[in-house]
């Protein structure tokens, strides 16, 4: 199928169970709810590493837990010493991932805050929602909020609640685990990430996803992971004692279209564009290694093809043979 019948598909099948679960049209967002108020203290700026291209350094989190606990979009910018949590009242507090799930695009992390007084916003019932039904996000786009300025506030409706196709999936780059989708019209902007979906009655059902958009088929898609996806991460991170950033990644399978084990592993961020070949990590004695790269390196030629994306670094690979030489650039 190509990329774009595939997302063509993924749309078609996301607004039919729009159609199928319809309600009556939602009340007006123009006025800021009701329960503003409440939810304001328990949303906090998060910041992380930066010189990664197209990965904003900048995000939003959720206050889950008093104890010091924030629900947040993973990205490769939470791999820092330098990870920071500004609160609604501008305090700048450290913070270390405690559970992530790159899979499932989210990340818990654990806050150092002795002398702050967090607020938590629990989980919501993220089944009770149908196409059609009020909801809103609120986060810093654009890294506009520094300290204790209020988040945007951005309201909207479900446009459709449903798992995507695997061929749409690949097209739209989404995370690989996440079989369940909320597909908004809130917009989603650099920074907004991590941020909450909120019900018309301030209950939190879901996390903002990154931008998610595909060049080949000029599709943009805002969605949010369902609170209902999200409880396990949370409950368990929270009884853990200690933390457990990243789950390591199981090793590929060989198959057909697959290429030899190389031995390196790439930066693959999920990105709005498909992210450049860099070395993430080489493994000591792989064919990788004996070829002298490192991490960090960017890998931009194979043989006579120039690698402009991860996807280009796949495709150079598919089909070749364990023992085949190569040249790379």
């Amino acid at each position: 199928m190509s990329a774009r019948a595939a997302t063509v598909a993924l749309v078609l099948q996301l607004a039919l169970a729009g159609l199928a679960g319809a309600q009556d049209a939602p009340a007006s967002v123009d006025a800021p709810p009701a329960w503003l108020g409440r939810v304001l203290p328990s949303i906090v700026k998060v910041y992380g590493a930066g010189g990664f291209q197209g990965v904003p350094a900048y995000g939003t989190g959720v206050v889950v837990d008093e104890r010091g606990f924030v629900l947040t979009a993973w990205s490769i910018a939470l791999r820092t010493e330098a990870l920071k949590v500004v609160t609604h009242e501008g305090k700048r507090l450290p913070a270390v991932v405690w559970r992530a799930d790159p899979g499932l695009g989210v990340a818990l992390l654990k806050v150092s805050a002795p002398d702050a007084a967090l607020s938590a916003l629990r989980l919501g019932d993220s089944s009770r929602l149908r196409p059609g039904d009020a909801v809103w996000g609120l986060g810093n786009p654009f890294d506009v909020i520094y300290g204790d300025e209020l988040p945007a506030l951005a309201g909207g409706c479900v446009t459709a609640i449903g798992s995507p196709r695997a061929q749409g999936k690949e097209v739209l780059r989404l995370p690989e685990r996440l079989e369940r989708i909320i597909v908004t019209d809130v917009p989603s902007n650099p920074g907004t990430q991590g941020g909450p979906l909120l019900d018309r009655d301030g209950q939190l059902v879901g996390i903002t996803g990154r931008i998610v958009e595909s060049r080949q088929t000029n599709t943009i898609i805002n969605f949010a992971i369902a609170s209902a996806d999200l409880v396990t991460l949370v409950q368990e991170g929270i009884a853990a004692a200690k933390p457990r950033p990243e789950p390591p990644r199981p090793r590929q399978p060989r198959g057909e279209g697959l290429g030899p084990e190389t031995g390196l592993r790439l930066q693959r961020v999920h990105l709005a564009r498909p992210p450049m070949a860099y070395v993430e990590t080489v493994i000591e004695g792989s064919p990788a290694d004996k070829a002298g790269l490192q991490a960090d390196d960017l890998v931009f030629r194979i043989d006579a093809r120039t690698i402009r994306t991860c996807r280009d670094f796949d495709e150079a690979l598919a089909g070749r043979k364990a023992g085949e030489r190569l040249t790379q650039g």
